[in-house]
């Protein structure tokens, strides 16, 4: 059968007519004095001369034809969509590798395959949001508009900002987009509401351009929440510690930035605070720890929202939440 395929006078050079017939022919009696019921050719040039072989006591399958049949009936499962964040990265860099080391850490996965698909848009040339908020700097919404339209092109079922103050604008992107925004504040404040049931007061350490737009305080009022922030001193240490030429902007995670926002966060716990949401999502590189002993004996709950966020995420992409509560 297979010279009669592979000669050079064979079905492969062409010939169906002839000798590569008469071989097949042979070859399919064989088959047929040894007992078989049925031929199954295991060469598709096979079923481009089953007519010329003849007719014969016992069936031989097409079996080009049964594939081909297989094919377009569509009897078989077809894969599905695998869910997609997008990520509105550079906000600030050192974050958006925050937010997805925490996505990594908190995917349920055995292998590499199991984790979620991202889709980072890493754009650090984003107008800075707080000097637009409470100086002169240029409005961000059409760049952050811009690169959410990138993810969305991209297939992304939802959008990930990692940075709190981005969120002063996301109201104006969203109604503009087909895939929601998670906000990062919504998700947060209902966490805590979860969590902390009986919880009044809320400490919040943010940039002044946060605390100036009031997102957090619309957030946490929505959950019963009081707000409380730094006065003028110590608002200005927090944004040192985040802007200051060694602040964790300029790539230090030691020194006087921790200092700054150790003073913020004992500044708090004096105010009969328990619960602080480190509401920049590069404080939480200065103050990775969940919990802070004061000078006062007073423990002091630290939030992470990019912690919060990344949970949220996955939960989306797993199918147990929405994108906003």
């Amino acid at each position: 059968m297979t010279r009669a395929v592979y000669d050079a006078d064979g079905i492969k050079s062409g010939n169906l007519r002839g000798r590569p017939i008469e071989l097949l022919r042979d070859a399919c009696r064989d088959l047929i004095g040894q007992g078989a019921q049925l031929i199954l050719p295991g060469m598709t040039e096979i079923s481009l001369v089953l007519d010329e072989i003849g007719p014969l006591p016992v069936p031989v399958v097409d079996s080009n034809l049964a594939y081909a049949q297989y094919v377009v009936s569509g009897q078989y499962a077809a894969p599905g969509k695998q869910f997609k964040v997008g990520v509105v990265g550079g906000v600030g860099p050192a974050a958006t590798v925050d937010f997805i080391q925490k996505i990594v850490r908190h995917t349920p996965a055995a292998r590499d395959q199991d984790h979620i698909k991202l889709l980072v848009e890493q754009n650090p040339q984003i107008p800075d949001r707080t000097e637009n908020l409470v100086g002169e700097g240029p409005d961000p919404t059409i760049s952050l508009y811009a690169t959410c339209k990138k993810l969305e092109a991209g297939d992304a079922d939802i959008i990930a900002i990692p940075c709190n103050t981005a969120h002063a604008f996301v109201e104006r992107v969203q109604p503009y987009l087909n895939i929601p925004i998670v906000n990062m504040l919504t998700v947060t404040a209902e966490s805590l509401r979860k969590t902390y049931p009986g919880l009044h007061k809320v400490g919040v350490l943010a940039t002044s351009g946060t605390v100036a737009s009031g997102v957090y305080q619309r957030a946490l009022d929505t959950h019963g929440f009081e707000q409380v922030v730094p006065g003028p001193a110590l608002q200005a240490r927090v944004m040192h510690a985040i802007y200051g030429p060694h602040g964790v902007k300029a790539g230090f995670t030691t020194g006087e930035c921790v200092d700054d926002l150790v003073a913020a966060v004992e500044d708090m716990a004096a105010r009969d605070v328990e619960i602080v949401i480190l509401a920049c999502t590069e404080l939480p590189l200065l103050l990775p720890q969940a919990e802070m002993r004061c000078a006062n004996g007073r423990v002091i709950t630290l939030i992470d929202p990019t912690d919060v966020l990344a949970r949220h995420c996955v939960a989306c992409a797993m199918g147990d939440a929405k994108p906003n509560p």
